[in-house]
């Protein structure tokens, strides 16, 4: 009984989907968003830069900006301060690469320090990488290296970044428009990361020497544990077939052998996956309780 509220969200969808209604009108349509109308939603910030990740501390909204800075939003106030990023490799915002997964450490308060993914460019190729940020009069200045050369491209860069119950630093990555990447467990495309927090390689991870937690992913790009401590990641689908996954160490999700339903031996088919169009409600989740 315990699930994600994702999951419920989810069904209530497709439940209405699959309802045999008579056609609505545009007038019926207008009554009913009227009717439906939310009550509490307030306005904080306006007129942002291709959003990406947002995470709260105490009173204060921190997003991340694709073209390569944070927004500082006060949830009190509104006041939106613009804090630049002073980082070695140049941040490049070509097509879904820049500026993406960006998280606060747990000792925030202390180290004022985060850990942020950004795609780059080195040899005429497009990479991603992991990197320790610290506040610094309100601009953001690299101070380690996590993680780097990771495939990048102008689609699939994954970039989701949580810390899990366990404390280590779970990191999504995308396919980078290259889809064998996600079977090659050589490459850190199509997978899903863990290491430490100082980017050293956990000695209980599935395979040896190596950051893979799980693979054959086409391109994860939200993770969350839920109270009984499993983890769920939303990945997007080619065309259709977003998938609600239950990743567990060491598996693999198929991409691009299988999707959506489809079965073989020794891969896994999603928890939940949407078979007819994109789902947007699931590209991101979030932890419950």
């Amino acid at each position: 009984m315990k699930r994600m509220a994702i999951v419920l969200l989810i069904m209530m969808l497709t439940a209405c989907e699959n309802e045999e209604e008579p056609p609505q009108t545009l007038k019926d349509n207008e009554e009913a968003v009227e009717t439906n109308k939310l009550s509490n939603i307030e306005v904080i910030a306006e007129n942002l830069n291709i959003p990406w990740n947002i995470t709260k501390h105490k009173g204060t909204f921190y997003l991340s900006q694709r073209e390569g800075s944070i927004q500082r939003i006060d949830a009190i106030t509104g006041e939106v301060t613009l804090q630049p990023l002073n980082v070695t490799k140049e941040i490049v915002h070509e097509g879904e690469g820049g500026l993406l997964g960006f998280i606060l450490l747990p000792d925030f308060d202390t180290t004022n320090e985060a850990f942020a993914y950004h795609t780059y460019q080195e040899d005429g190729r497009l990479r991603n990488r992991v990197i320790r940020l610290q506040l610094q009069d309100d601009a953001w200045v690299e101070m380690d290296v996590l993680l780097d050369d990771i495939p990048g491209g102008s689609i699939h860069n994954g970039g989701r970044l949580k810390i899990g119950p366990d404390q280590n630093l779970y990191v999504t990555t995308g396919d980078a428009g290259n889809a064998d990447y996600a079977q090659n467990l050589d490459s850190l495309a199509g997978k899903i990361l863990r290491m430490n927090v100082d980017g050293s390689i956990p000695s209980d991870n599935p395979f040896q020497n190596s950051y893979v937690y799980s693979y054959g992913h086409r391109n994860p790009q939200g993770l969350a544990w839920n109270e009984d401590g499993e983890l769920f990641s939303t990945e997007h689908g080619q065309t259709a077939h977003d998938e609600l996954n239950l990743i567990e160490a060491g598996n693999n999700y198929g991409w691009p052998v299988i999707q959506g339903d489809e079965e073989e031996p020794s891969m896994i088919t999603p928890y939940y996956q949407h078979r007819e169009h994109n789902l947007g409600s699931i590209w991101n989740s979030h932890q419950r309780g």
